[in-house]
């Protein structure tokens, strides 16, 4: 990295890191008057509230970070330009893309910073932070009933209920995949209802199905009307939060994906978007800061305000077109491939970020 890139990064990173600093404080702000109700009724401890904020900024920090970066790039962005120091840049023969490399580079390793949060802190915390929300602030309010619910055992097999009844504690379209210790399918059981008794689950009108080593059928399917079998969960384990995707490592979920694939289970839409997620949240770090630096160069904004708004406007659309695109796939509308809705905004931001870099050098 040249001395130049260096003195432009040490003004980007101290001011992404001062907002940050801001938006983590003003969330939990914000998050404490919204729930300062529910600590004074229930008399919640400072030791629950520690635990409850410190498990609350990693899950802040990555959603976060994009957005200080926009602020922070297109701060210095707007100030490197009132100082004609981008002019002093294009008389030495440093283009304007070019000049945009110290503040990719920035992005960069703020990607890699958020990519490890979100691997390494995020799941545990957001399960820290579900468990106390519903344990804490909410007592006596937890729902009764779930949609596509999932849980796992320690003998490596796998639950999948379409839907989850707390109050009868009854699962309907239950499907149980049993792997060995090599990851490898050996029986599935599928029943239209099951009812949790206190000898275990009731299993009704269903069918078990015995896999081979290669995922093939072995032998005749066995239904059946009626069973009992004592599976070592119970009607909570569907509602913990820890089989949820956002709880989850990419590894991890990518091997649910697969696992439920095995099954037969086909509408894995969400966890595919969510996968997807795990990699193009980090990613917008650097894509904020091509758009916070092309917003305040432009040749009509250059060094003022209405530079930095138009990056700042930049950025939410961009954070909106995101959203909207997960949303798009989510629901598999316009019968897209997953794939497209999710890398679109990415791809769309990146371009035109370089059109008006290439306009205005």
């Amino acid at each position: 990295m040249r001395l130049l890139d260096r003195y432009v990064a040490r003004q980007v990173v101290p001011v992404w890191v001062w907002c940050l600093v801001v938006f983590i404080f003003l969330s939990c702000l914000i998050d404490l008057f919204e729930h300062l109700d529910e600590i004074l009724r229930y008399h919640i401890s400072t030791q629950i509230l520690w635990q409850y904020y410190l498990s609350f900024i990693p899950i802040i920090f990555v959603r976060a970070a994009p957005l200080a970066l926009l602020l922070s790039c297109a701060f210095i962005s707007m100030r490197l330009s009132r100082n004609q120091e981008f002019l002093a840049m294009n008389a030495s023969g440093t283009s304007l893309i070019r000049a945009s490399i110290p503040f990719v580079f920035v992005g960069w390793l703020a990607s890699l910073l958020v990519f490890f949060v979100n691997e390494r802190l995020v799941p545990h915390s957001t399960q820290v932070y579900e468990r106390i929300r519903q344990e804490a602030f909410k007592r006596g309010e937890s729902e009764s009933s779930f949609e596509n619910v999932a849980a796992m055992d320690s003998f490596n097999r796998l639950y999948h209920a379409r839907s989850l009844n707390l109050k009868a504690k009854e699962l309907s379209d239950l499907t149980v995949l049993e792997h060995d210790w090599q990851n490898r399918p050996t029986k599935s059981l599928y029943a239209n209802r099951a009812i949790w008794t206190p000898h275990g689950w009731l299993l009704l009108h269903g069918t078990i199905y015995r896999v081979g080593p290669k995922g093939i059928l072995q032998g005749e399917p066995e239904p059946f009307v009626e069973r009992l079998i004592a599976y070592p969960v119970i009607p909570q384990s569907f509602s913990q939060p820890a089989i949820r995707p956002e709880t989850m490592r990419y590894g991890q979920l990518r091997l649910l994906i697969t696992r439920f694939k095995q099954t037969g289970i086909t509408n894995l839409r969400r966890f595919r978007v969510d996968l997807l997620s795990k990699l193009s949240l980090p990613l917008m770090n650097v894509v904020v800061c091509l758009l916070a630096f092309a917003g305040s160069t432009t040749l009509h904004q250059r060094g003022n305000l209405r530079g930095l708004g138009t990056s700042l406007g930049w950025g939410i659309l961009y954070y909106l077109a995101v959203g909207f695109g997960e949303g798009i796939a989510r629901k598999g509308l316009f019968f897209l491939p997953i794939l497209i809705p999710v890398i679109a905004p990415h791809a769309l931001a990146i371009w035109w970020s370089f059109r008006l870099l290439r306009r205005s050098s």
